[in-house]
């Protein structure tokens, strides 16, 4: 008898096993052999769909977002899996634009629940196989699949892609990736494939090198963004090589780059799938923003939430909130995960007019006594939460330092009118 007999069967499974959001690196496997073969056994399902990979320090979740809009608009139906989720676990596999039913889920660890008690997987590699079964299953047309950390030893990386993607190298997880640049960019062209091509966004110098050198080896065609001149001016998003300009709902300059690089792909993969100009445009112009970037987290007050959580995406966001109003008029409520309280990153949540800290459960997430004598912060507890949003309703608020935080945000922040 199948221990699999409802819904819950499978969160109690799930909840047991460590994930890299609370746990780190203890949670995660640095090796492809278990999940090569698992699907093996399950009949390699991640060989009966077209894909397209996408890897990258910042960026890969909104470039996958506006892929699966751009595609599931113009007809096809689309597959996408990202991580890690930030309300609940069915967003992770999403098929036609709509998450993964608990039905399905459930019918999921029901089929495989024999090979679970054979081949031990870690949570992300468990959650790849099911995106992998469920767009076999649903005979998806493509499916966009964003790495879950680096490239080269991801689970997602035993996929032979149409095109791989990579948006942005910058320095996060250096005790998994490497230190330098250099060292992170070879992690992420682990993606690439034998003579596919890749598409390359914000992208340059030495970090460049790396991808191009090892795009040489693969005989993979090296597509760069940045021939597009991608510009930003209030929205409104400019390729200026295919004098072409968006008016997008995005805040955040940086996303110049995910519509040059999806621009890129689709054009790259226009012979089969064919993708009308004017179709793009409509996509790209009616994206609302991918969960968590940027996102306006109340339909009535100007309060913002960012998952930004290291340099290069932090930069960007405060940009974007400068833009608004000056820091020193704005406030920040933030959290953190204990390895990134860096000097050079906490220098980000200085200059405000007021911030609070907010503390999290698990191994990874850092404490007030961790933050209290780092910055000029408050802390903000369960307790006083009410008081103090019903305080901020007239203030610019960005809620920010992971994607782990969102879902406590939404909770405080939904129910205050």
């Amino acid at each position: 008898m199948s221990r699999f007999k409802s819904i819950d069967d499978v969160w109690a499974f799930l909840d047991a096993i460590p994930m890299f959001q609370k746990s780190g690196t203890s949670a995660a496997n640095f090796s492809l052999d278990a999940i090569r073969s698992f699907c093996e056994k399950l009949g390699n399902p991640q060989n009966n769909f077209p894909s397209i990979h996408v890897a990258g320090t910042n960026g890969k979740g909104t470039t996958c977002y506006l892929l699966e809009k751009i595609y599931a608009d113009a007809g096809f139906k689309t597959g996408l899996f990202t991580s890690p989720h930030l309300t609940r676990y069915n967003e992770r596999v999403r098929v036609g634009q709509k998450e993964i039913s608990d039905a399905e889920l459930l019918e999921f660890f029901q089929v495989a629940e024999d090979l679970f008690n054979e081949i031990k997987l870690s949570y992300f590699e468990i959650s790849t196989v099911l995106a992998f079964w469920f767009f076999a299953y649903q005979e998806v047309d493509i499916a966009i699949i964003e790495t879950g950390l680096g490239g080269r030893l991801d689970s997602t990386n035993i996929i032979n892609p149409e095109i791989s993607v990579i948006t942005s190298i910058g320095l996060d997880h250096q005790n998994v990736l490497g230190d330098t640049l250099e060292e992170i960019a070879r992690e992420k062209a682990g993606i690439i494939k034998e003579t596919k091509p890749v598409v390359i966004g914000d992208v340059s110098g030495t970090a460049l090198s790396e991808i191009r050198k090892i795009a040489q080896q693969k005989k993979s065609e090296v597509l760069l963004s940045k021939e597009l001149k991608p510009e930003w001016d209030l929205s409104v998003i400019t390729l200026k090589k295919e004098e072409i300009a968006f008016k997008t709902k995005f805040r955040e300059a940086v996303n110049k780059w995910n519509v040059a690089i999806v621009w890129k792909v689709v054009h790259e993969l226009q012979e089969r799938f064919p993708v009308e100009e004017k179709s793009v445009v409509f996509s790209i112009e009616s994206f609302e923003g991918a969960p968590g970037r940027f996102e306006k987290i109340h339909p009535t007050y100007e309060w913002y939430f960012s998952g930004s959580h290291n340099t290069q995406a932090l930069e960007s966001s405060l940009s974007a909130v400068e833009a608004m109003k000056p820091r020193a008029e704005t406030v920040l409520v933030f959290s953190a995960m204990k390895d990134k309280l860096s000097p050079e990153l906490m220098k980000f949540f200085e200059g405000f007019r007021q911030t609070y800290f907010i503390e999290q459960e698990g191994e990874r997430a850092a404490k007030w006594v961790d933050i209290k004598e780092l910055i000029d912060a408050r802390l903000l507890t369960e307790e006083r939460k009410e008081i103090i949003l019903k305080e901020l309703k007239t203030e610019l608020v960005i809620f920010m330092g992971s994607f782990y935080f969102y879902p406590i945000v939404k909770r405080w922040t939904t129910n205050v009118s």
